[in-house]
């Protein structure tokens, strides 16, 4: 029987989508702010998705969640751009 042992190591990588090219759920939100929209800007640019496929489900949910947190935050700023907080609605 042989074993084999596999070490991963990326700096602070958090969650691992894809064991095979070892991307984790950092890259994928680095490559949304990068412009990657679609799980296959992905596999161009990180490789997900391109050995097994087993990442794909996870990878497609957390590019939908990154997507999702882009979105949010960009009508955030447009409603500061328009409402800006002065401080003074809070003087009594």
């Amino acid at each position: 029987m042989v074993l084999t042992i596999i070490l991963i190591r990326v700096h602070n990588s958090g969650m691992i989508i894809c064991v095979c090219k070892a991307v984790s759920d950092r890259h994928i939100r680095s490559a949304v702010k990068g412009g990657a929209t679609s799980l296959r800007d992905l596999t161009r640019e990180l490789g997900v998705g391109t050995c097994c496929g087993k990442c794909l489900p996870e990878a497609k949910a957390t590019l939908s969640a990154s997507l999702d947190s882009r979105r949010e935050s960009a009508v955030l700023a447009t409603a500061h751009a328009y409402f800006p907080r002065t401080g003074a609605e809070f003087a009594g």
